[in-house]
């Protein structure tokens, strides 16, 4: 009966102590603009970064993406750093994909977020572009870039009035 209870303790108990160790995390950089940081003639608009720690993950575009679309903290904001991306953003990010030293970033439909409608102008673009692609290029996996809305690249170039879309998307 002893050794049933001892087997019965430790069966219980080391999921509850091996529950208490701390999580590994990683750091990452998130990037906003700043109006304490920058000129106010700077066009294209300037990045800082901010740093941040994640639960370590392999997925850490994503992680550092699904960050950077809900926008700076109030503690970041506090300290000049400013964003289109907000908590009414962070669902307009749908996902990150690597290959080749490339992220093919996919977006909900833009009509279905009107608070992303400066993303179309040329500030905002350069602020959206700037945040993301400064964003993903910490990571030495990703050097180009390409998006696309629900899947659709050409959907995205003409939502952004930049042309075409680039070869290889």
């Amino acid at each position: 009966m002893k050794t049933f209870v001892l087997i019965a303790l430790f069966f219980f108990l080391v999921p509850v102590i091996a529950s208490g160790q701390t999580q590994q995390t990683t750091t990452i950089k998130l990037y906003f603009a700043n109006e304490k940081l920058s000129k106010s003639d700077n066009f294209p608009v300037k990045v800082f970064p901010v740093t941040r720690k994640i639960p370590k993950t392999t997925a850490v575009a994503k992680a550092a993406l699904e960050l950077l679309f809900a926008g700076p903290t109030e503690a970041e904001k506090a300290k000049g750093y400013y964003s289109d991306f907000s908590e009414d953003t962070k669902s307009f990010f749908i996902s990150v994909n690597v290959k080749n030293k490339a992220a093919y970033v996919n977006l909900k439909d833009p009509s279905l977020f009107p608070v992303v409608g400066n993303f179309t102008t040329s500030s905002g673009g350069s602020n959206f572009f700037g945040q993301v692609e400064k964003t993903l290029t910490q990571f030495p996996s990703i050097r180009k870039f390409f998006y696309a809305i629900e899947g659709d690249p050409a959907v995205f170039y003409d939502w952004m009035q930049i042309g075409e879309c680039p070869k290889g998307t």
